[in-house]
């Protein structure tokens, strides 16, 4: 699958992911299939927004990230709860 834009990985983000038993393939499967937006706020002068969307495996995870130039630069994530699980499925027709 060829995706529209490229993401801004490094070791920290990578690694804050991970505590969380987020792999760098999870993070991106949320954005490259079907996702709902869901807020954002400012930490300090950058805009992080919450995107919950499902892994190719059917994970429904939570993933804040910000957008950096043209890169999309996931920040941390969890998975979903049930609340945004519901969300996710209402929204893309699943329940």
């Amino acid at each position: 699958m060829s995706l529209d834009f490229e993401f801004d990985w490094d070791v920290h983000n990578l690694k804050h992911l991970a505590k969380h038993g987020i792999s760098r393939p999870d993070a991106e499967d949320v954005f490259s299939g079907n996702h709902t937006l869901l807020e954002y706020q400012r930490e300090g002068d950058e805009e992080r927004w919450l995107a919950v969307g499902a892994t190719r495996v059917g994970r429904i995870l939570e993933i804040v990230f910000a957008v950096r130039g043209e890169a999309i630069r996931p920040i941390t994530g969890w998975p979903a709860s049930k609340e945004m699980s519901d969300v996710y499925a209402k929204e893309w027709g699943l329940e």
